[in-house]
């Protein structure tokens, strides 16, 4: 296909190879790209990070951020403010096993394997500045104990203003052909020991074992890529009754929650500059969900999967009927039965999720309430979020929820969120009595709302609410007797009962869904690949367009005069000046891409990528950063359910867009010499004939696709090229499976 490194070069367990320059960066992924610790990763990771940095005075959101000197490099304090690089992982199957042997129902099975995670990462983060977790593969039929080192001390090198790294906003989102300038840089420090640290004046940069490499040459059409990161999660092995759940229950509950706020959002955001910023964040990250799951289900019926697993679980059905497999004969009715019991708990744990996900005041509220009394409980019987090792990362979100409060906004967040209620059987109840007070004392549920907020706006003060979380006190927050507190005290209640459920439910899934994933292993011919489950993953594949629906060819690549063109002058298709200026010269450049003869932005692929590999380094086939993977085609936004190899592309930001940014628009030198490429800034753009030559296509696929977008003088000769090469491969190599692909 085009790799050109061995295998031991990508991934070993002595030093970890060039996937340990991949780092996690909470719920999205980083990647070193210098010596220095200089990280590369997408603009929408850092987006809350540099809205925490911002002011209305210093609106890093609407102007950037570029630090060309050390100390002029801003401090990351927001969401994602450390990374943690991977230095080894272990099964830990037996101890889990072991632990959960002997329990006497569900929910003490659940408790036991919490439990017994717990004391392995306890015991890892022993160690100073680990950070560990067990995560399940293959439907917890195994687990592993992931120990990474994590860095503390994160500072923002490098934004593009909003306008280039949201470039086309909710419009653009899940689409191709796509112009977002979705990057960032960052850069980690360490202590002057060599040692993890907080933010410090005397720390140094960490000098990562691993960078990559940036290549300034880029891709095109037919090159082999691979993307390397840390996908969050996908669910390839429900059985039918799941995923009719979610296509029935799950996905239509996010399109009309999340719609609803996102247009309460969208139209809260005008009243000021100071509201715009404070919800920039939120208002993307509900967009984001909101968008996914509409997409999630015109992907599934396109796709056609309910049919396709209920003939697939049919035939486990017959299988299981045969007199050699008598234990999986049970196992089919219990997972419906298991599904039915998650379809009664979900719509009371989706509404309580979204109230601690979208309030702020509440939802710190609600928090002060639980760890006060999950202080009681010796600390591995605590939930994870009450820990005492999750206590700083608390106070973090509490910070965040205090800064981006707002009365009005809040009360009317909530006021959706009680009517959404409603339809709950049975209701919440602290919910519903307050839905059924609305209207008696002359004032609506929003009008009410926002008298409990100023009744209760003790809390919106940093030092009260940071002395009321180290308390830890029951007894300290019922003597304060505010409005908020005592809602968030029969609120707390109601997230108790729903974790109650949830354990009993995943109790008794963790030996049924081992069964399940047997039977379906024993079916399916070839290797599988466990689910995505945030840890790490090397995804390989080509550079290639698709058709994403009769008639249509989208091409691999987009580029600067692209972008130019959507430019409208009206949000959210805006580009800066300055930009606008600098690619008037961009044919000058460098970064000119020899046969599209312009500066490309983005690029399509076939990698098999979700959520969590947003900020994933894409790679050549000598393992040079080529690009950032930031999104995945509208098509393939249900690929979380399956992959399909004529529509899962995946799309990233090409590396030589932002290195055109850096020369041209920012004459950010320092940098680019910092990345190996400064060298190339003062070159003026050559011939396709002057540059150095590209490697061949590996594959018949790639050289047809790159055939047909070339010039048409060349498209016969590249499609006689490619037909010899797919009579070739297929004459001396097997297809490979949608599974060996993953």
């Amino acid at each position: 296909m085009g790799l050109r490194l061995p295998s031991k070069e990508i991934f070993n367990e002595r030093d970890g190879g060039l996937m340990r320059a991949a780092v996690g960066f909470g719920g999205c992924t980083a990647v070193f790209i210098s010596a220095d610790g200089l990280l590369a990763t997408n603009y929408h990771c850092a987006l809350g990070t540099i809205q925490a940095a911002s002011s209305v005075k210093h609106d890093y959101l609407k102007r950037g951020v570029l630090a060309l000197e050390r100390s002029a490099e801003l401090p990351a304090t927001g969401p994602r403010s450390s990374v943690t690089v991977l230095r080894s992982s272990t099964d830990v199957s037996a101890a889990i096993k072991s632990a959960a042997a002997g329990a006497e129902d569900d929910r003490a099975r659940y408790r036991a394997i919490a439990k017994a995670k717990r004391k392995l990462v306890a015991a890892c983060e022993a160690e100073p500045g680990m950070r560990c977790r067990v995560a399940a593969f293959y439907g917890n039929s195994s687990y592993r104990l992931f120990r990474s080192l994590q860095l503390r001390d994160l500072r923002i090198v490098f934004a593009p203003p909003a306008s280039v790294g949201d470039f086309g906003g909710e419009i653009d989102n899940w689409m191709w052909p796509r112009h977002t300038g979705d990057f960032a840089l960052l850069r980690a420090y360490i202590g002057p020991d060599g040692k993890p640290a907080p933010r410090h004046a005397d720390n140094v940069p960490y000098r990562p074992s691993h960078h990559l490499r940036v290549s300034p040459q880029g891709v095109a059409p037919g090159d082999f890529v691979a993307v390397m990161g840390y996908p969050g999660r996908t669910t390839r092995y429900l059985p039918a009754v799941e995923v009719r759940r979610n296509i029935e229950q799950v996905l239509p509950s996010q399109v009309g929650l999340y719609g609803r706020w996102l247009d309460l959002l969208s139209a809260q955001a005008k009243r000021s500059p100071q509201l715009a910023l404070k919800v920039a964040a939120l208002k993307k990250g509900v967009g984001n969900r909101h968008k996914n799951a509409r997409g999630m289900l015109a992907g599934i019926a396109r796709m056609k999967l309910l049919d396709r697993v209920v003939e697939r679980d049919q035939k486990l059905a017959q299988w299981a009927a045969t007199p050699d497999q008598k234990r999986y004969r049970g196992v089919l009715g219990d997972m419906a039965k298991l599904s039915k019991r998650r379809r009664a708990a979900f719509g009371r744990r989706f509404v309580l999720k979204a109230m601690m996900r979208g309030s702020m005041l509440l939802a710190l509220a609600v928090d002060l309430q639980r760890n006060a009394r999950d202080a009681k409980l010796p600390d591995l019987e605590r939930q994870p979020t009450y820990m005492k090792r999750s206590q700083r990362k608390l106070w973090a979100t509490q910070k965040r929820r205090l800064r981006d409060f707002d009365r009005e906004l809040e009360s009317k967040l909530l006021a959706t969120l009680a009517e959404f209620a409603k339809t709950l059987d049975p209701p919440i109840a602290a919910l519903a009595a307050l839905s059924k007070t609305a209207g008696q004392n002359g004032l609506t549920l929003t009008e009410q709302l926002a008298e409990m907020l100023d009744a209760s706006s003790a809390l919106n003060d940093l030092h009260t609410a940071k002395r009321l979380l180290e308390q830890a006190d029951s007894a300290a927050l019922e003597a304060l007797d505010l409005p908020l507190l005592n809602l968030a005290s029969a609120l707390a209640t109601e997230l108790e009962r729903s974790n109650r459920e949830r354990e009993q439910i995943e109790g008794a899934a963790a030996t049924l869904e081992p069964a399940y994933f047997a039977m379906l292993e024993a079916q399916h011919h070839g290797p599988m690949y466990p689910d995505a489950n945030g840890t790490p993953r090397f995804s390989y594949a080509t550079v290639q367009g698709y058709s994403p629906r009769d008639g249509l060819w989208a091409t691999t690549q987009t580029t600067l005069s692209g972008q130019l063109a959507k430019h409208s002058g009206a949000p959210p298709f805006v580009l800066p000046a300055k930009l606008r200026q600098a690619a008037s010269a961009a044919s000058s450049s460098y970064w000119v891409d020899p046969l599209l003869g312009d500066v490309p932005v983005c690029f399509l692929s076939n990698a098999d990528t979700t959520g969590g590999n947003s900020g994933s380094p894409v790679v050549d086939g000598q393992g040079r950063l080529v690009g950032l993977n930031f999104d995945r085609v509208w098509e393939n936004i249900a690929g979380d359910f399956g992959y399909n190899p004529k529509l899962s592309r995946n799309i990233s930001v090409d590396v030589r867009y932002l290195l055109w940014m850096l020369d041209r628009v920012y004459d950010a030198k320092p940098l680019l010499d910092e990345l190996g490429v400064g060298a190339y800034r003062q070159a003026a753009a050559r011939s396709k004939h002057d540059r150095a030559p590209r490697p061949p296509a590996r594959n018949a696929v790639g050289c047809a696709l790159s055939g047909l977008e070339a010039a048409p003088s060349c498209r016969l000769c590249w499609l006689l090229f490619a037909l010899g090469l797919w009579v070739r491969r297929h004459a001396t190599s097997p297809p490979r499976s949608a599974a060996q692909k993953g």
